[in-house]
């Protein structure tokens, strides 16, 4: 009895002393298990026996704090182009666009929802109904002057303010026979720009009269307009009825320059300019191109009049490979991927899982961006419309879309997407995949396929169907090439490819660019049409690029067809027809149909627009034209990481 009362008592003590220190302890208690010994004697002679007990609970460290996002003040996005050249008049590279877009805001532009507004430039923008623009005159000198007026607080990022000179110089250079100029249809509708005073100015077009001349010409005025008679002659301003308009009126002639930077470099030596050092009018300023790798803006040290930036670093980086690109996010490197980051539905699968961590949004959105291939058509062997007609026969679009984009893509026939443009028809001619239709075609040509590539004797000479076709080194695009090349050779066509980089193939003629110049065969890349399209400068016999004419257009394929100059003209050009989309829905129809009976161009999809976003990185809006590139409201932009 003894023994068993020592045992009870023993442990009554300890349970107690547990309970006391247990009612001390944190909330979070952690059990230990200990050994506790007591003596027993049993028949004289001493044994351990072994009782276990609860120990004391002991504290432990709590847990570290959630970190919470903080503002950061440098926001990184990827490219998979860079620029050639970061002249805003020279070249037509969207890279460039984009990075440019938060150095050189300008008058106006669109929002992410492709409505027009103004942003250097002050009210509403100019329309007929608004009165902002009018007519002025009577009989063949009618014609429309558009008003604008620059805001009172935009400038340069030197200081310097913004003037209607900017805009003035900036209209002549264009004009200038010796700047090589991407296209200027748009600007040689206009006969003069007029300084109402130092912020206010009026775009004055062609009256019918000044048309005629200009064809002649005869026109002139502050800037050569007879240097640029094939092209008024081309374009039909010889029979030129009314006014000269164009349907997006009010963005005619509102470009600006710093003419008190740049203003004394020749028009021919544009291209030279160090444009780092030239200030914008944007909230940013260009602080360093590391070529090959990044470019990065700075935060101006002016005011910038629509809001102050929030960000202070933005660095534009480039990647060389898609790969690239989706490696960045995995690490979290990058904090957004442009519209010209390479990223298509095709990597969809990638994507869903970089989403799924939580860290990125991935964005598909429609846009007017369209995949297609330019043929050379003043070129063997597309110098041949069946050869042309047969290629296109030949190309399975829907096997493209399903095998390397899932199905995400929307094949389309016609430069307009289906489904999102006002223009769109489907009164054309069709060229739905048939092989054994392609055959009878290069037949018809001349061409005996018995043996791949087919061969045809031609002055003599026993040359094969076979062509080049180039494209950028894009991942998604290589495996476009490759694809079409298969099918192509499947129905006789020899095909090589050529991946070049982007610049490569986009670089101007004087620089050996293989569009400008004209010295490609075949062609893979992306237009993007815009929300009212317009083809003038694109389509038009004046706008092919050539030594005559300082290689200035961008009808690359060659395509020359009178009456789709005609209904060109009388779509961008007409008073009656241009200003109503009524009227120039079936001038569009009409000119499809010789386009697509013609094959310049075989169209293949409308692109999604792929972006991905971090989930803390706010007002970050492109929009789906060239008019609202992805920096178009940088100083909004607000990132949390």
């Amino acid at each position: 009895m003894k023994t068993q009362r020592k045992v009870f008592v023993g442990l009554s003590f300890l349970v107690v002393l547990s309970m006391v220190l247990a009612a001390c302890a944190q909330p979070q208690e952690v059990v230990k298990t200990v050994v506790v010994t007591q003596e027993v004697v049993v028949a004289g002679t001493p044994q351990v026996q072994q009782v276990v007990v609860t120990a004391t609970p002991e504290p432990t460290e709590a847990p570290p704090p959630t970190p919470v996002p903080q503002p950061a003040d440098t926001v990184v996005l990827a490219l998979q182009q860079e620029p050639d050249t970061l002249h805003p008049l020279i070249g037509a590279m969207m890279a460039r666009t984009i990075v440019m877009s938060p150095v050189l805001i300008g008058c106006m532009g669109q929002n992410e929802v492709a409505e027009w507004i103004n942003l250097g430039c002050e009210g509403d923008v100019p329309t007929i109904d608004n009165g902002g623009a009018v007519f002025v005159g009577e009989g063949a000198d009618r014609h429309l002057e558009v008003t604008h007026k620059i805001r009172d607080d935009w400038r340069w990022t030197d200081g310097t303010p913004v003037t209607t000179a900017d805009v003035i110089y900036a209209w002549k250079l264009v004009m200038d026979p010796n700047m090589e100029v991407a296209a200027r249809d748009t600007t040689e509708k206009i006969y003069d720009i007029v300084a109402v005073d130092e912020k206010t100015f009026k775009v004055v077009f062609m009256s019918e009269a000044q048309a005629k001349a200009a064809a002649e010409g005869t026109l002139t005025g502050n800037v050569d307009f007879a240097a640029f008679q094939a092209d008024y002659s081309e374009a039909g301003y010889g029979e030129q009825t009314g006014p000269v308009v164009d349907p997006v009126y009010w963005l005619v002639g509102v470009t600006w320059l710093p003419q008190h930077v740049i203003g004394d470099v020749p028009a021919g030596e544009q291209a030279s300019i160090d444009w780092t050092t030239v200030p914008g009018d944007g909230p940013y300023v260009i602080k360093e191109w590391k070529q090959g790798q990044e470019l990065i803006l700075e935060k101006s040290d002016q005011p910038f009049p629509l809001g102050d930036a929030k960000i202070k670093t933005i660095i534009f980086r480039f990647f060389a490979q898609t790969a690239d690109v989706l490696a960045a996010l995995q690490t979290g490197e990058i904090d957004a991927v442009t519209g010209a980051g390479g990223l298509t539905v095709a990597n969809a699968p990638d994507l869903d899982k970089i989403e799924a961590a939580g860290m990125y949004k991935v964005l598909y959105e429609p846009g007017y961006q369209w995949e297609h291939i330019d043929l050379n058509t003043t070129k063997f062997p597309f110098d041949d419309v069946k050869v042309r007609q047969a290629m296109y026969h030949s190309i399975d679009k829907q096997a493209l879309v399903d095998k390397l984009y899932f199905g995400k893509q929307k094949i389309t026939d016609l430069p307009v997407p289906p489904g999102l443009s006002w223009a769109y028809s489907d009164n054309y001619v069709k060229y739905p995949y048939d092989p054994e239709k392609a055959k009878v075609l290069l037949a018809e040509a001349g061409w005996d396929c018995s043996t791949s590539p087919c061969t045809k004797e031609i002055d003599g000479v026993k040359k094969n169907l076979e062509f080049t076709l180039m494209t950028t080194d894009r991942a998604d695009r290589q495996a476009l090439a490759q694809v079409i090349q298969q099918q192509l050779k499947a129905n006789g066509f020899g095909v090589n490819l050529q991946f070049l980089y982007g610049r490569g193939l986009f670089a101007t003629a004087s620089a050996g660019g293989p569009l400008s110049a004209r010295t490609f065969d075949a062609a893979i890349y992306t237009w993007i049409t815009g929300d009212d399209p317009g083809f003038l400068g694109l389509y038009n016999c004046s706008a092919i690029p050539s030594e005559a004419n300082g290689f200035s257009g961008q009808n690359y394929p060659g395509f020359c067809d009178k009456r789709a100059d005609e209904l060109l003209a009388l779509n961008e050009t007409d008073p009656e027809v241009s200003l109503s989309r009524e009227k120039r829905k079936p001038i569009l129809e009409e000119f499809f149909k010789i386009w697509t009976e013609n094959v310049p161009v075989i169209p293949l999809f409308s692109n999604t627009r792929v972006y991905v976003v971090r989930t803390g990185f706010a007002n970050f809006k492109p929009g789906p034209t060239q008019y609202a590139a992805d920096g178009w409201n940088a100083w909004e932009w607000e990132l949390v990481k």
